[in-house]
């Protein structure tokens, strides 16, 4: 790994994140449409998730069977996140019911390719609420690996009062919200 981006040997995640991650994502998924959020934070050995981000509104479009997130709101997130010191670190989204919580192709080849970065797939549209039921995968090697339930236990820390934020952004900028 280069110093641009460092080696992650464990994520340490708040208990808040995933609750907000799935109430971000349900309403769309009920809806029968795909979409996701962002989890930044402190990228280190030990990452640590610090904000969730929900990208919604110009920029992004929320389809069946497809969730797109546009280069001017990646943008838009990157100018919010860096002088606050947080990385992009994972990116959750879900499937709609009957469709796995496994990788598409699309989300293999045209998603972010960052050492080290998390894809999640929340399955039956966000309703899967326990992480446990998730597909984990992180990308190294030029590919994105599915995590084992050993490599989850091993690199994952589940941190129940982990300090956490919550935003939404779009290609206008990224603001604070509750959800």
């Amino acid at each position: 790994m280069s110093r641009l981006y460092p080696r992650i040997n464990k994520w340490t995640i708040p208990q808040a994140a995933l609750a907000k991650t799935v109430a971000a994502v349900l309403p769309t998924g009920l809806a029968g449409r795909e979409t996701g959020v962002f989890w930044l934070g402190d990228r280190s050995t030990t990452a640590t998730v610090r904000a969730v981000v929900m990208p919604a509104g110009q920029g992004v479009e929320e389809r069946p069977e497809q969730w797109k997130v546009s280069p001017a709101v990646f943008g838009a997130v990157s100018l919010w996140a860096k002088p606050r010191n947080l990385a992009l670190l994972a990116i959750a989204h879900i499937h709609l019911p009957g469709i796995p919580a496994e990788l598409s192709w699309a989300d293999r080849n045209l998603s972010v390719h960052v050492p080290g970065i998390l894809a999640i797939v929340i399955g039956n549209g966000g309703a899967d609420h326990h992480h446990s039921r998730w597909g984990w995968y992180v990308y190294n090697h030029n590919e994105y690996r599915k995590m084992t339930s050993s490599q989850l236990r091993d690199r994952l820390a589940i941190e129940p009062f982990g300090r956490l934020s919550t935003w939404r952004a779009d290609a206008n900028g990224v603001c604070e919200v509750e959800f």
